[in-house]
């Protein structure tokens, strides 16, 4: 399996020529690059113009003698940083197979030694293979956005903060950013199928591979609307762990806001000068029935009734 990964010439014509099947994959290639490879292999102008304005939407041109298939793949940023969008464009025909991408992808990157090392016996089991690498490397993002979603959520049970508010929001944006390239391309990938199986001269095995990219897809947008669902849950549920937090605040504010009005209540009513009072309340004896038991009692009393109803409001 002849795999090239710069523009040679030479090479590729000769492989033209004696109609073998190569896979030419371009990292970042300049526009001079493009403009030599768009002859070579014979690709019509509006494809060409297409591979060199990225940020399009997943779609399907198709041309007489080849397919342009625009392909969105993802994968984990190191340290923490998120995920990251790969745009892929396969311009597929019979004689070979041409991909343009701006961003790194180990995914293809690893294809590349595997298939060097074997023969397929069907030109369409190479494609099925780019194809299968870019959307099983999305379930490592599928997966480490629901790590990410599941530790927010433990965090916002265990003590809100309103960072987790901004992260939740991040996280949707994420989400919702794969989505909206992933389900377009589900939706239309049985008319692609079709479109590159009527291509002409490309051998197909006797397995339809193809048709399980289908089923994967189908899968990450599943996965995908899930945890789109999950984070509005726990936006939910932020709110409310926040509103059951100021409310556990209130009842403490509430409860120790009560002993201080009893204790205002006692001392404030002693410091009345009622005749009684001030002829009777003079020895330590008296000072400490009247004074320190009328804080006590009432305190007690109190604490008692909150201790029991304490269930119903903390």
């Amino acid at each position: 399996m002849e795999i090239l990964t710069d523009v040679d010439g030479d090479r590729i014509r000769a492989l033209r020529k004696r109609d073998a099947f190569f896979w030419l994959d371009l990292k970042d290639p300049a526009d001079a690059e493009l403009d030599v490879v768009g002859p070579l292999l014979g690709l019509h102008e509006l494809a060409m113009e297409d591979s060199r304005e990225f940020g399009q939407r997943s779609k399907l041109d198709r041309y007489p003698e080849q397919v342009l298939l625009v392909y969105w793949s993802a994968r984990v940023l190191p340290d923490g940083q998120g995920t990251e969008l790969v745009e892929v464009h396969l311009h597929i025909s019979g004689g070979f197979l041409f991909t343009v991408r701006r961003a790194p992808s180990g995914a293809l990157d690893e294809l590349h030694r595997e298939l060097e090392a074997e023969e397929p016996d069907a030109e369409a089991y190479v494609l099925y293979r780019v194809l299968d690498a870019l959307t099983d490397a999305l379930y490592p993002v599928v997966d480490d956005l629901e790590s990410r979603i599941d530790a927010l959520e433990a965090q916002v049970l265990a003590d809100t903060d309103r960072r987790q508010l901004s992260e939740i929001y991040r996280l949707k944006q994420e989400v919702q950013q794969v989505l909206r390239r992933v389900v377009p391309q589900r939706d239309q990938f049985t008319m692609a199928t079709d479109a590159i199986v009527a291509l002409p001269g490309l051998t197909h095995g006797k397995r339809e591979y193809l048709r399980d990219i289908g089923d994967h897809l189908s899968q990450v947008a599943g996965e995908l609307y899930r945890q789109n669902d999950d984070l509005g849950g726990l936006t939910s549920t932020y709110f409310n762990a926040n509103s059951n937090r100021l409310n556990e605040l209130a009842t403490r504010l509430t409860v120790l806001a009560t002993f201080f009005l009893i204790w205002t209540l006692v001392t404030s009513f002693f410091g009345q000068n009622f005749r009684w009072l001030t002829d009777h309340v003079e020895s330590l004896h008296a000072f400490l029935i009247f004074g320190v038991g009328g804080l006590i009692v009432p305190t007690l009393l109190a604490a008692v009734y909150f201790w029991r109803r304490r269930r119903e409001w903390l």
